[in-house]
């Protein structure tokens, strides 16, 4: 800020001229929002106005969101969002060269039924598009619909999530069998925080595997599995083990390595669990998440599970069983209604020799 005042001190209107061109440059989402907020203040004026306002927000606000989902997943969101008014049905279309979604529907004259059929235009192409062809229909429009609640909640833009609730999805699930399973499924794993950090992201690898691939039943059924394997982890009582060590398909090879109880982990330690990474690697299994439940929210005690699970993660590397990836620290709420720190470190198994 300090330094902003001084280019404009020094430099001028020349100075607040190149202040205004490196954050268009550099936060091109948020300078459309700021773009469509300035001309709101005239859409009264005419309809093109109002138009070209409504496009610059929608735009930025659906963009800023897409950004925000590719850092914590790379590839599940990779695309900006261009927004055209149209008289016909709405739809979509990818523009590789741009990186962007195009994204044409009707102007329903309200801002929350904007808001949600352009998001709901663009999860097709723009969430996980690669694996889209892959998927069960059902699957897919619940992704989508998944997706569009939470941009909305991530607006905090709760009269719109209104209307997705009591129109869009009614419609939309008498239409598509199967719609109200995979919502509710979806929405248990992205309270646990699983949607977008496992989820998609092993969609998203599914997709990169196969995408030269003619579409096939198996294809789908196998994506299909592996979400109700990642359900089944979300919603096991504390402390219960596993019947399934991880879902082991053709093209997807994933498990969890459950960070235990407090006696398991005094007892055997890390070498319970390394073990158990080797039962994986010898199973063929390509990747694990080291997971691990901290203290409730506010509480500052040490969480042996979450250090037991850091320790593993390096030990595993060390003795050259996995290698570590991503580390995601997260606030998920529990079965027990509390809302606890959460680690889940991504592990990618090195093959025996």
């Amino acid at each position: 800020m300090i330094e902003a005042l001084q280019i404009i001190r020094e430099w001028g209107p020349w100075g607040l001229l190149l202040l205004v061109f490196i954050f268009v440059v550099t936060n091109p989402e948020k300078a459309e929002r700021v773009g469509g907020w300035f001309l709101g203040l005239f859409s009264w004026s005419s309809k093109g106005i109002r138009h070209r306002s409504i496009k610059l927000k929608l735009q930025g606000q659906v963009s800023s969101f897409a950004r925000s989902i590719d850092t914590e997943v790379k590839g599940s969101m990779p695309y900006n969002m261009t927004l055209n008014f149209i008289k016909e049905i709405d739809r979509a279309e990818l523009d590789p060269n741009k990186k962007t979604v195009i994204v044409c529907i009707k102007d329903r004259g309200s801002g929350d039924r904007n808001l949600t059929h352009a998001m709901i235009a663009f999860c097709p192409l723009g969430v996980v598009p690669q694996a889209r062809p892959y998927l069960d229909i059902a699957m897919n429009e619940g992704i989508s619909i998944t997706a569009t609640r939470k941009f909305l909640n991530y607006l905090k833009h709760y009269s719109a999530l209104q209307y997705l609730y009591n129109e869009v999805v009614p419609v939309r699930a008498r239409e598509t069998p199967g719609l109200d399973d995979f919502c509710r499924v979806f929405d248990v794993l992205d309270e646990n925080g699983l949607f977008t950090r496992v989820v998609l992201q092993e969609i998203r690898d599914f997709g990169a595997r196969i995408e030269t691939r003619y579409p096939e039943e198996s294809h789908a059924a196998e994506a299909t599995k592996f979400v109700n394997y990642v359900y089944q982890v979300a919603t096991r009582p504390e402390g219960e083990e596993m019947l399934d060590i991880g879902y082991l398909g053709r093209y997807i090879a994933t498990a969890f390595v459950l960070i235990g109880t407090r006696e398991a982990m005094l007892h055997r330690g890390p070498t319970l669990y390394l073990n158990h990474i080797r039962r994986l690697r010898d199973a063929g299994f390509e990747k694990a998440y080291l997971a691990a439940r901290g203290a409730p929210k506010n509480e500052a005690e040490p969480s042996l599970s979450i250090k037991m699970a850091e320790r593993v993660s390096y030990l595993a590397e060390r003795a050259k069983l996995a290698k570590r990836g991503r580390d995601s620290r997260y606030y998920a709420t529990t079965r027990d209604r509390i809302t606890r720190l959460h680690a889940l470190i991504e592990m990618n198994i090195i093959p025996s020799t």
